[in-house]
């Protein structure tokens, strides 16, 4: 089979496991990935966890920078988040599944994944590209981010983010310090698409990305995906206001929380 016939396979397998599959924040449009890539920087990405947003119920698999400072949030459909999880726990099936399949055909036409790299967002979807090397030569596959994370793990492959995507929608990951101790809350920084994507109308606030069980942020009733946009009655910008605040009250005070897509009020106690 020339090296022609292989692309073609390759193309039509790669353009199938997109279609057989679907999750809301990464459905793929018309519009290539691989036309984003050119020369722009790239961000080496690792899978630092995967979680479930409790405002939707739907998968979140993070990918944070080398440093562990700053992580991207993709929200992803079940059935990719199993198989992600198969791969890093070195889960077999007894008969192949989809990305088993497309590995297989890889594999028998002795391609291999050298790469993954997250190219751009537009509309709230994430773009990927799979790069397949074969006899020297590089084929780029179209697909969603999870897809292709599944198949980076499959072939050992690195993946890599698109350095001004990364800049604009990671999140910072060192945040804890004395209100993660205290209180028992882990918090991140919105950035505005972020907040787009999240259906959060204020462009601004913090997120909860961890509640330590039994502390008295889980007992004042905050849960992992909040988001604090006021407490008493001040804005919050970043994580610095929160712990200003917190610092300067020692009394009860009153927060506004987006939880599934409305706001709510709580009554905080500062540690």
């Amino acid at each position: 089979m020339t090296l022609k016939k292989i692309k073609v396979l390759l193309a039509v397998m790669g353009l199938w496991l997109i279609a057989s599959t679907c999750s809301s924040g990464e459905i793929p449009a018309k519009e290539s990935a691989s036309a984003a890539l050119g020369k722009e920087e790239l961000v080496r990405v690792s899978i630092q966890k995967l979680i479930v947003d409790p405002a939707t119920q739907n998968p979140v698999v993070t990918l944070s920078d080398p440093e562990k400072k700053r992580a991207l949030f993709i929200w992803i459909g079940p059935s990719e988040a199993r198989a992600i999880y198969a791969e890093l726990q070195g889960i077999d099936h007894f008969r192949p599944l989809t990305h088993d399949l497309l590995a297989g055909v890889i594999n028998e036409f002795k391609g291999e994944v050298q790469r993954i790299v997250i190219t751009h967002a537009k509309e709230n979807v994430f773009y990927a590209t799979i790069m397949i090397e074969k006899d020297g030569s590089l084929v780029e596959i179209d697909a969603r981010p999870s897809d292709s994370l599944v198949m980076a793990l499959k072939f050992d492959a690195p993946v890599f983010v698109n350095k001004t995507l990364f800049d604009r929608m990671s999140l910072p990951l060192e945040e804890k310090a004395e209100i993660e101790d205290e209180y028992g809350i882990a918090l991140q920084e919105l950035t505005p698409e972020l907040s787009e994507y999240l259906s959060f109308p204020l462009k601004r606030g913090v997120m909860v990305s961890g509640i330590r069980k039994g502390s008295q942020a889980a007992k004042d009733g905050l849960e992992t995906g909040d988001i604090i946009a006021d407490i008493g009655g001040q804005a919050i910008e970043n994580v610095l206001s929160i712990k200003k605040i917190f610092a300067e009250t020692k009394a009860p005070v009153k927060a506004g929380i987006f939880r599934n897509t409305r706001f709510m009020t709580f009554t905080l106690h500062p540690p």
